[in-house]
């Protein structure tokens, strides 16, 4: 392996943020006049502009609003801010190691909200006075509502084999999408593995972590998975972070990667669709933050860079990118910068790819940049 990763675009044009600061103010400023019902209509106006007109009862008050497997309720009566949201039914088999999860998922994961038994169906619940329901403190609860749902959903499906209360609606991706995916996956699958190779007889576990971790971000970044895939992902970026020997991480990696590439397109098909999102568990980008977060890579690799390294470069730089895009919501202007470079420096020696890539990291880390047009050939 002496070049970059071949680039793929990801199969959703935009990942941009419709959070809007400026409404939120709004509603906080609101709720500190006793204008509740306002606050919470500016609350749901600046997670998203369409919300209330397109899940709202009559009279206002009243909002049953999507998010993956989840409905969330919201209502709003003269005393006091209702949320809930239908979960999971208790199945006929393994009730007692489920209701010791959900315990875990009170005590351990829940903050504000929590899951409730009502018969044999989990409920998330939180209720509160209107003097108490500031938006900040109903935005955490409806994104860790969000949060819990999304991740335990499958994860409790698989365990337990347990229903679903309400019938999500999804949208699954067009059979020249799921191809486009599949596709996708296999060559960025085989890149690895070709990497890992490369570099195992130099036991150079650092360079085979990198290229590991990258090649789960980039499926991520490419393909926008759901159900048993995402799941797949998720474990496998958090386990490249576990502290336990390099080694043994880069082992248990490449074997979840070579059971990715092991999928065939009907199973691969089963995770790809588009749901709806309330609160997504992404942040919305922040080019300071991202600032920040790129410092110690910058300094890295322009230390590389000087040393003829090109290797490290390209390396540090992809696997920082693609982290950007798994960690954010990507503001038009920085998405089209990092896809002009990824792009150009797509199946690149390293030689060639190192400038491409450490120019667009210095240009982010100098100041505003300006916005450039791109096409995704997918999603467009």
């Amino acid at each position: 392996m002496k070049q970059t990763f071949t680039f793929y675009p990801s199969v959703i044009a935009s990942t941009a943020s419709t959070a809007n600061a400026e409404i939120f103010d709004l509603s906080i400023e609101a709720f500190e006049q006793g204008e509740y019902l306002k606050s919470l209509h500016l609350l749901l106006d600046s997670i998203n502009k369409d919300l209330r007109t397109s899940y709202s009862n009559p009279q206002g008050n009243e909002f049953h609003i999507p998010h993956g497997p989840l409905f969330i309720r919201l209502k709003e009566d003269e005393e006091q801010l209702h949320i809930t949201a239908p979960f999971l039914i208790l199945p006929e088999k393994n009730q007692i190691a489920m209701l010791r999860q959900v315990s875990s998922l009170n005590f351990n994961d829940l903050d504000l909200a929590h899951l409730v038994l009502k018969g044999n169906q989990f409920y998330f619940e939180y209720h509160c006075p209107l003097s108490f329901s500031h938006p900040r403190k109903i935005h955490y609860v409806l994104k860790e509502i969000c949060t819990i749902g999304n991740k335990y959903d499958y994860e409790f499906q698989d365990l337990f084999a347990v229903q679903r209360i309400n019938r999500p609606f999804f949208t699954p991706y067009t059979p020249e999408e799921v191809e486009y995916v599949y596709e996708a996956i296999q060559q960025s699958c085989k890149e690895c593995l070709q990497g890992l190779r490369y570099f195992e007889s130099s036991r150079k576990f650092g360079d085979m972590w990198d290229i590991l971790s990258a090649t789960f971000l980039k499926i991520m970044y490419v393909a926008h998975p759901q159900g048993s895939l995402r799941d797949t992902l998720e474990k496998a970026i958090r386990d490249m972070n576990r502290n336990i020997p390099l080694a043994a991480i880069v082992t248990n990696g490449r074997q979840t990667l070579e059971e990715i590439q092991a999928l065939s397109p009907e199973e691969l098909a089963k995770s790809l669709y588009f749901t709806a999102t309330f609160i997504s568990d992404k942040q919305r980008s922040n080019m300071q933050k991202i600032r920040e977060d790129y410092e110690k890579c910058y300094k890295q690799v322009s230390a590389c860079l000087e040393a003829g390294d090109y290797k490290t470069v390209c390396l540090r730089i992809t696997h920082k990118f693609y982290e950007t895009y798994y960690q954010n919501h990507m503001q038009e202007d920085l998405n089209c910068i990092l896809v002009k470079a990824l792009t150009q420096a797509s199946a690149c020696s390293w030689s060639k790819a190192a400038p491409i890539l450490y120019q667009t990291l210095e240009a982010i880390m100098q100041g505003p940049q300006k916005n450039t047009k791109f096409q995704n050939p997918i999603a467009a």
